[in-house]
């Protein structure tokens, strides 16, 4: 029975790993494609964040974007969303955490049912927190998501604000068990247990989830993009950035936090807008891809 049992997981194993590689294929793209979603976290916490994105999406490289539904600025993207139902890929970036100095939000649900989650004011905590209460969790992550559909705004797929659902087991499982009751894909990559992707019927798993961190971002935003987009591998990858104008609205948001702040935002606003992105994408023969082709191709069901 032992071997039996291990020549059912080693087929089951084999079976999943086949299914990943097929993705680019079931996509319309030939095996070895090298496809990139490029995409804008963060739209909802501003306007200049909103804006700069969407002008983004139009008008430049950027084809996908994710909506933190706690912020203040969140019912302009929901509008957007609903007036351009066939094209828009707004997923949702799920919180649990309100990073900024002076510029705070709290839960979709009601703070006396997400005790764990919030501080003394009400608000998220500043930083991700591992010693959190999981089903206070799950409750908000679904708050989050039902006030999209509510305000219209059908995600195409779900991944996590700085991380803070990566931080246990516990906060993995409630991530990807999201996708599963909602049947939207999450945004994983090859580092999340495969026992857990299998578990919860993940059908994409990420090459590689690309940000500038701050070292790099010293270093300069153009060179490391030119690098990355240059050493892309075959299979679906993504590229996490910020798109914001540096005006007076993002500089009082992003005060004393000049990582992920706002001239680091107008710096990936003005490389994904530019022409030189757009031409050597087309030179290394890199397609575009969006969250809504992967949810409509296969999560059909």
């Amino acid at each position: 029975m032992r071997v039996v049992a291990s020549l059912l997981v080693f087929i089951f194993s084999a079976v999943w790993a086949q299914a990943q590689e097929n993705v680019a294929t079931k996509l319309g793209y030939a095996a070895d494609a090298k496809l990139l979603i490029i995409h804008a976290d963060d739209l909802g916490v501003a306007h200049s964040e909103n804006a700069a994105s969407i002008k983004a999406i139009e008008n430049g490289s950027v084809n996908s974007a994710s909506v933190m539904m706690p912020t203040p600025w969140v019912l302009e993207v929901a509008n957007y969303a609903k007036a351009h139902p066939d094209t828009h890929d707004f997923g949702l970036h799920l919180v649990l955490s309100s990073e900024w100095k002076h510029y705070k939000w709290g839960p979709v649900s009601s703070i006396d049912k997400v005790p764990t989650l919030i501080n003394e004011h009400g608000y998220f905590h500043e930083g991700c927190r591992s010693e959190v209460n999981i089903k206070e969790v799950e409750a908000e992550l679904r708050a989050q998501i039902d006030r999209a559909y509510a305000m219209g705004l059908v995600p195409t797929h779900l991944d996590s604000h700085m991380g803070c659902l990566m931080q246990t087991q516990e906060l993995i499982e409630a991530y990807l068990k999201m996708g599963q009751e909602y049947k939207i894909p999450v945004m994983v990559n090859k580092a999340f247990p495969e026992e857990l992707l299998k578990k919860y019927e993940v059908k994409v798993v990420l090459e590689s989830i690309l940000t500038i961190m701050p070292e790099e971002y010293e270093k300069g935003t153009v060179a490391y993009y030119n690098n990355a987009i240059k050493n892309l591998k075959p299979g679906i990858s993504t590229f996490l950035i910020h798109t914001a104008y540096d005006n007076e609205e993002l500089k009082a948001m992003t005060i004393d936090h000049p990582e992920w702040g706002n001239a680091w935002r107008q710096k990936d606003y003005d490389y994904f807008t530019s022409e030189a992105c757009a031409k050597l994408l087309k030179e290394e023969n890199i397609k575009l891809v969006t969250w809504r082709q992967i949810k409509e191709t296969l999560y059909k069901d």
